[in-house]
């Protein structure tokens, strides 16, 4: 006798609504052989469809008992069923079950990789049933442009390409024409002479030439039970194949490449979320940084530029070339100032902009001989810059882009481009820190040469030397410059320094060597050497001064080069002024300046003191409006997401009916939402980046912001939610199309199977 593959006894199945219960099937009891072609007839509703669905495991039974392969399975849980559909059961439905954004091939493909199949034999086999049913030459075609005929046949191909010993046809050919109801039946009836076929039908009659038992249903119960013919020799069951690995991943790819429409709107989605999430969080936490909110008090360092940092070795010493180079070579450097003291300095050029001239009447008569004279001054604004002098850049980046670098005091570098070679103009140079503010000197200069880098003017090194080195001997400030080369008119003085001093003469026999050697009643008189006419210097040896407050005078000397380089250039300056590409870059430019071994501060960081409550207000406001918004666009993703990934739920359904199980089901959802979310956050950070190259200042400030570690934060935040998504998504797939997998097991099937 055929061996028996499936048996019934007193099965009863139930249906339940809100205040009804349906029989399905009423105390049932069957047996089912290998070889049979089995067709089962009966009028709608008579449970026909019901009997399908549980001899293939689709659906539960309340009572009785279902024996498979002679073990009960009543205490099947979701995972046993599961195994059974997979390794056991071809099921073809009357609504064909193929998944219609796939091919033809991938179809058939798709039901030997979830019985365990490999790759390269799947696709063999597939081939070769599609031959067997003619479609073939359509295996490239998406299964959903098929016509009607065409996907039932596919539908039974792919029920033939799996080895399962049962195959289960539910009214396969209910929308077809008599000549392609007449094919399906003779490929069901090869497929019956080595496996238990099971045909569920309303016309017995376009079967009865090849079944070989009939059974009739009536109110889900047996009415008629007729042996036809003798069922066929089926030679011994082949082994089943082992579930592959990685089986997953395929199904997420089944489930991508399916559907390229949705895959797109998914991709787009994430890519936005990704964006904004990177977007609102960066300005949240840049905004945490209350720097921004309190008033900078200039009183330390003068130059509260946001990208400066001072730096100093950490032994005081002065620096040298390979500490400069040591600088220039870390991240986010954008230039070096080696004459550090010199940025405190204020300079203007632009008349009107960054200097102005007053004119003042002054009563010098009496009353009985009124006079009356016009006083001029410079005095700088508000919009003054600081100096600075040739800068060292990182290695690879030129400074010029036109011209030559200067050769002397009186000549300077500008930003701008190659017409302003040639140009003169007066500036006038002030250090507000240490001088009395009718203090300054203009010097005449030309520019020689251009740069892109940065703005203003760049000067000579010898006039950072000579605010890095000038010292205080006697209560008096010296101010050393190499001026052995100007010319009357190059160094100037507002009028009242000039007053002080025009026509006062005293000479100074000797050269000035050192201060050393120099006698107090020497410098009384130097204060008032060589003459000053209508504040010119005319005099390529003078010396001159300048007041500082009441208890200390400047003195500038004009001296020799080899004089100079002896009076100020016996060593490097022990401060540099470095210039970062972004104030965002201050705290890791900071961090690895002490790791190399310096001390280093931003002047506006230790100079923002105290807060002002106007910015402090919109600081706050900030913060409310990014994390109210981070937390609007996590919720969305979490809702959107799971509207979009429930909508796999039916694909997953008909997975299921082929073998998918539902660990792998909700394991192929995590890698489409991992791949969604990795594509998506590079997406999201290309459309930053190219943000910022288009110039969009904000999403700029963010990028050169947050470092990496924020950047793993921003994007743990965005996986985060969408984790969450996918988990509310496996919780939907697992309730509707694995309901039973939420019970305890307790039936290992592989023991009923073995």
């Amino acid at each position: 006798m055929a061996e028996e593959i499936l048996r019934l006894e007193h099965v009863c199945k139930y249906y339940t609504g809100s205040s009804t219960v349906v029989m399905g099937l009423n105390d049932l009891s069957l047996a089912f052989h290998r070889g049979e072609f089995v067709a089962i007839t009966g009028e709608s509703g008579s449970g026909k469809s019901t009997l399908a669905h549980v001899l293939s495991g689709i659906l539960p039974y309340e009572s009785g008992e279902m024996y498979f392969m002679g073990k009960p399975t009543s205490h099947f849980d979701g995972s046993d069923y599961a195994h059974y559909r997979r390794d056991h059961i071809s099921f073809i439905s009357q609504s064909y079950g193929i998944l219609p954004g796939c091919s033809v091939l991938e179809n058939v493909v798709s039901a030997l990789r979830l019985s365990g199949t490999d790759k390269a034999d799947a696709l063999s086999r597939a081939e070769e049933i599609l031959q067997e049913v003619e479609l073939f030459d359509l295996r490239s075609r998406k299964a959903g442009k098929l016509s009607s005929g065409q996907k039932q046949r596919l539908s039974i191909a792919r029920a033939l390409a799996k080895p399962a010993p049962i195959l289960i046809a539910d009214e396969p050919t209910g929308n077809l024409d008599p000549e392609n109801s007449e094919k399906i039946m003779q490929l069901l009836s090869r497929a019956a002479k080595n496996r238990l076929v099971i045909l569920i039908t309303h016309e017995f009659s376009e079967a009865e030439n090849v079944a070989t038992r009939h059974i009739s249903l009536q109110d889900g119960k047996l009415i008629m039970d007729t042996q036809l013919a003798p069922s066929a020799t089926c030679p011994p069951r082949e082994a089943k194949g082992k579930p592959q690995k990685f089986l997953s991943s395929y199904v997420s790819r089944l489930q991508l490449s399916g559907r390229p429409v949705w895959s797109a709107l998914v991709l787009l989605f994430f890519t936005l979320t990704a964006f904004a999430v990177f977007a609102f969080l960066g300005n949240f936490i840049i905004a945490l940084d209350d720097t921004h909110t309190r008033v900078y008090d200039n009183s330390a360092f003068r130059n509260g530029n946001q990208s400066r940092i001072v730096a100093v070795r950490t032994d005081g010493a002065p620096m040298t070339q390979t500490d400069y180079n040591t600088i220039l070579s870390l991240e986010y450097i954008a230039s070096l100032e080696c004459h550090g003291y010199v940025t405190d300095v204020n300079y203007g050029y632009r008349e009107n902009v960054d200097y102005k001239w007053t004119h003042t009447a002054v009563d010098e008569g009496t009353w009985d001989n009124p006079q009356v004279s016009m006083s001029s001054s410079v005095q700088l604004t508000d919009k003054a810059g600081f100096l600075q002098t040739l800068p060292l850049l990182p290695e690879g980046q030129a400074f010029l882009t036109a011209g030559r670098l200067p050769q002397k005091l009186t000549e300077v570098v500008m930003a701008g481009d190659e017409n302003l070679i040639g140009t003169t103009m007066p500036v006038v140079i002030q250090d507000v820190k240490h001088w009395n503010i009718s203090a300054l000197i203009t010097l005449q200069v030309e520019v020689v040469g251009v740069t892109d880098h940065g703005e203003g003017l760049y000067f000579h090194d010898s006039l950072g030397k000579a605010f890095t080195h000038y010292t205080v001997h006697e209560n008096r400030s010296w101010f050393y410059l190499p001026c052995e080369d100007l010319q009357p008119g190059e160094v100037r003085f507002n009028d009242y320094v000039s007053k002080m001093i025009q026509g006062q003469i005293q000479c100074l026999p000797g050269t000035v060597r050192s201060e050393a050697e120099l006698a107090p009643a020497d410098l009384d008189k130097l204060i008032f050497l060589k003459k000053i006419d209508n504040g010119d210097l005319t005099q390529s040896d003078a010396l001159w001064r300048t007041p500082i407050h009441t208890s200390m005078l400047n003195l500038y000397a004009q001296v020799s080069e080899e004089d100079y380089e002896k009076l100020v250039w016996a060593q490097a300056s022990d401060q540099v002024s470095i210039t970062i590409e972004d104030y965002a870059y201050t705290d890791r430019v900071l961090e690895a300046l002490r790791q190399a071994g310096y001390n280093a501060l931003s002047p506006f960081r230790e100079g923002s003191t105290e807060k002002d409550p106007a910015l402090e207000q919109e600081r706050l406001q900030t913060l409310k409006v990014c994390g109210a918004a981070l937390l609007a666009i996590v919720a969305l993703q979490i809702i959107v997401l799971r509207a979009l990934f429930g909508t796999q739920t039916e694909s997953y359904r008909l997975l299921s009916n082929i073998g998918l199980t539902c660990p792998t089901a909700r394991l192929s959802l995590l890698w489409q939402v991992l791949l969604f979310t990795a594509l998506g956050q590079l997406l999201g950070l290309g459309g930053i980046g190219l943000c910022s190259a288009l110039g969009v200042e904000r999403i700029r400030h963010v990028v050169r912001y947050l470092p990496g570690a924020y950047v793993l934060l921003l994007s743990a935040v965005h996986l985060l939610s969408a984790l969450i998504a996918a988990l509310w998504v496996q919780r939907s797939i697992t309730a509707q199309v694995f309901p039973l997998d939420r019970k305890a097991t307790d039936l290992n099937l592989e023991e009923v199977t073995a």
